[in-house]
């Protein structure tokens, strides 16, 4: 089943993600289905689809957190994170 996840994090923007970006590597990312990144009233939002949750889980664990550690300390307190189990619907 595809797990979305989506996080909002103030006072960041596209700047702040490529630290992330070049910090997490350039290595593909199993598991992942899309990923998009954009801003919107001073915000940093990032939407990616996962084939599963356990494929989300091990990329943060395995490469975004570190990449956090090394660019930003870890992440803002106040990023906002919507997470769910989808279900594919063909409109």
């Amino acid at each position: 089943m595809p797990y979305v996840h989506i996080t909002k994090t103030p006072g960041k923007d596209l700047d702040d993600y490529r630290q992330i970006v070049t910090a997490v590597g350039e290595t593909p990312v199993s598991g992942r289905i899309s990923h998009y990144a954009g801003t919107d009233d001073g915000s940093l939002l990032i939407v990616d689809v996962w084939q599963s949750r356990a494929d989300a889980d091990r990329f943060t664990a395995e490469r975004l957190f570190p990449a956090f550690a090394g660019a930003w300390g870890r992440p803002p307190e106040d990023t906002l994170i919507l997470a769910y189990d989808a279900e594919v619907v063909d409109a």
